[in-house]
């Protein structure tokens, strides 16, 4: 019978909260059905169904977390699924030993003795339960062989203390938590560690408390999405050794083109100079591989799909939704697909991968009077393209001096994959394509 799991619906994404399920136990699903609304680091997104089938149990209650990759429901074919439709709240009865029967049970093989850890749990790890009914209530994680891994995947625990947990090798199946509902908390890993003679690993406190508001200020809460882009921005600038490299884009011909597909209607409706430039960016990276890659440990790994994420601001902060396949996909696609994405993500309403899956990234703010600026990296992606407004400037031709276009842009690149050759070849694609841009459209 096919689990479903929690999917990991961003690249950042590590647990997720189911809000609502759309579908019930005992109701048929179909491949592509939406089963439920789950709230992520970074906005609510809707799980999709991957499988057909009778929606037989469902092991996660509206309002619970469970991390990536945990079981949180149960699919039967649809001809098996009749009668066997078992809800959420029934998940107390599971737990509860079946009556006794009057024919003797077949004896069963002797099963290997619990390990001391798991006795020391109590009943944060499911004590007084028969053990036929623990295993098949406990979520599993689905591949994955060894049990003990699978144990740890699947205890309660908070992010923070699972981090600490695996920086410091300490087995999460061992301990008992002493959060809600015996959830492992960070002070359950710090006595572990401490237990042993180890000493934890603490992140810096601030140096004082904030202060409070003076006259006439007010002090506003980061909402989750700008908690999630501080961290990960804060972390991109600390490990990541950023330089900058810059260019300048003669944008007439640019300009020309883009005004005579407006003009054309259907699919270049809306078309923006920042279709144009994610066309641009898909067909340089293709040639310059190299700027379309990961850093990862003493590798490189270099990417064979160009999916180009698109920096766009929303209510609740900044959000980096994906245009897929920009090298292959016709520039009137790109229109298309570029703006239901970025309508979507203003929206916040998601599909399963609008925010995964990028493999580099454009940040625009030419709608404003910025001449240049340079973004902080996406990680893991190697670097990220600055695009500033297009301004009317002098420039040289031969030995005239007339009016044009111009559009500075800046590539972040990190230092540990990317050189400053590999960066030059880049910039000198992409302004050969936008100084040329018929090249795009055929």
């Amino acid at each position: 019978m096919p689990d479903v799991t929690m999917p990991k619906l961003s690249d950042t994404m590590e647990e997720g909260k189911i809000l609502r399920w759309l579908k019930q136990p005992g109701e048929k699903v179909a491949i592509g059905d939406v089963l439920a609304e789950v709230e992520t680091d970074k906005a609510n997104m809707e799980l999709e169904a991957y499988d057909e089938g009778v929606l037989s149990e469902v092991r996660l209650k509206e309002g619970e977390s469970a991390p990536v990759g945990a079981v949180i429901a149960v699919l039967l074919p649809a001809e098996k699924g009749k009668g066997t439709a078992r809800p959420a709240a029934a998940a107390d009865d599971r737990r509860k030993p079946e009556p006794a029967v009057a024919a003797k049970p077949a004896p069963r093989p002797a099963e290997p003795a619990p390990r001391a850890a798991e006795a020391a749990s109590g009943t944060a790890r499911g004590e007084g339960r028969p053990e036929g009914a623990r295993e098949s209530w406990r979520p599993t994680v689905v591949g994955r062989a060894p049990a003990e891994k699978d144990d740890a995947e699947h205890v309660k625990a908070s992010p923070r203390a699972r981090r600490l947990a695996r920086e410091h090798e300490v087995d999460l199946a061992s301990l008992a938590g002493t959060g809600p509902g015996g959830r492992i908390v960070e002070k359950d890993i710090e006595s572990a560690i401490a237990a042993r003679g180890t000493a934890p690993k603490k992140e810096k406190e601030p140096a004082s408390a904030p202060e409070a508001p003076r006259r006439g200020e007010r002090r506003m809460e980061l909402s989750r999405l700008r908690r999630t882009t501080a961290k990960r921005m804060g972390e991109s600038k600390r490990e990541v050794p950023h330089f900058y490299v810059s260019a300048d884009i003669r944008m007439d011909d640019a300009v020309r083109l883009k005004e005579a597909l407006a003009g054309l209607g259907g699919e270049f409706e809306g078309i923006t100079f920042t279709h144009l430039v994610l066309k641009a960016v898909g067909v340089a990276l293709t040639r310059v591989p190299e700027a379309n890659a990961s850093y990862d440990g003493d590798a490189m790994l270099l990417h064979d799909r160009v999916n180009v994420g698109l920096a766009t601001s929303v209510e609740q902060g900044l959000i980096v939704p994906v245009v897929h396949d920009c090298d292959r996909q016709p520039l009137g696609t790109i229109v298309q697909q570029a703006r239901a994405v970025v309508e979507r993500a203003r929206a916040g309403r998601f599909e399963s991968d609008d925010l995964s899956g990028g493999t580099f990234t454009v940040s625009n703010l030419g709608m404003y009077p910025v001449s240049q600026f340079a973004a902080v990296i996406n990680p893991p992606q190697a670097a990220i393209l600055a695009v500033g407004a297009i301004r009317e400037v002098p420039v040289v031709d031969g030995e005239r001096v007339m009016p044009g276009r111009m559009m500075t842009v800046t590539l972040s690149c990190d230092h540990r994959i990317i050189d400053g050759v590999i960066a030059g070849r880049f910039l000198a694609e992409l302004r050969g394509l936008l100084q040329r841009p018929l090249a795009l459209v055929v």
